[in-house]
């Protein structure tokens, strides 16, 4: 016999005997299945209302009357309108009062620009000057209320304020001569404005 028909011969035999073994377990797998095909035909069936084994009861489904009733009938538009009518209108926010304050009392006096106010470069005289007759008339004493001007008529009473004081003087002596400066206080108005050196003041003519 020649080589192929040998391998032909083989392969037949080979499956013959798989067809044989084939049929062998499927006559096992009957035999094995019978008992449980007979338990499950002699089985009870499943009561109705349950799913299954079990208490668990089946929901009835509701018809169209028990679906409109539970299911809202009232409209999108409806309850927007309702919102809309029953909010409260919101109030405008209060606008805060300004806040008014008053300013601070100072203790010095500056009338610079004020009506009838002017300010000056004032200084004052007194010792060494004791005794001597001024140009108006008089004598200068420490207690003299007068003020040296250089073109103001005498007798012109003036008006001056220096650190929270105030004081009228009389023109009654001519100076000062000193450039930049404006009066010369006498000795008694110097001492009431607790005046001492040269200084800037407040002043207004009183006539």
């Amino acid at each position: 016999m020649s080589s192929g028909n040998r391998f032909i011969g083989k392969t037949l035999a080979s499956a013959a005997t798989m067809g044989v073994l084939a049929l062998g377990m499927a006559a096992v797998v009957a035999t094995g299945m019978q008992p449980m095909m007979s338990a499950w035909a002699t089985s009870p069936a499943v009561p109705a209302g349950q799913l299954g084994v079990g208490a668990n009861v089946t929901e009835p489904v509701l018809d169209d009357a028990d679906i409109a009733s539970k299911v809202s009938t009232v409209s999108v538009d409806a309850t927007a309108s309702a919102m809309l009518v029953s909010a409260t209108p919101l109030k405008a926010a209060p606008v805060p009062k300004p806040v008014v304050t008053r300013a601070a009392a100072t203790t010095s006096v500056s009338r610079s620009g004020s009506t009838g106010w002017s300010s000056a470069k004032v200084s004052w005289y007194g010792p060494g000057f004791y005794g001597n007759t001024m140009a108006g008339g008089g004598v200068l004493t420490v207690d003299s209320m007068v003020v040296a001007h250089r073109s103001l008529p005498f007798g012109t009473r003036v008006q001056f304020e220096y650190n929270g004081r105030s004081v009228t003087a009389v023109v009654q002596d001519r100076g000062p001569f000193v450039g930049g400066r404006t009066f010369d206080l006498g000795p008694g108005v110097a001492r009431a404005l607790g005046f001492n050196g040269v200084h800037t003041v407040s002043y207004r003519i009183l006539g």
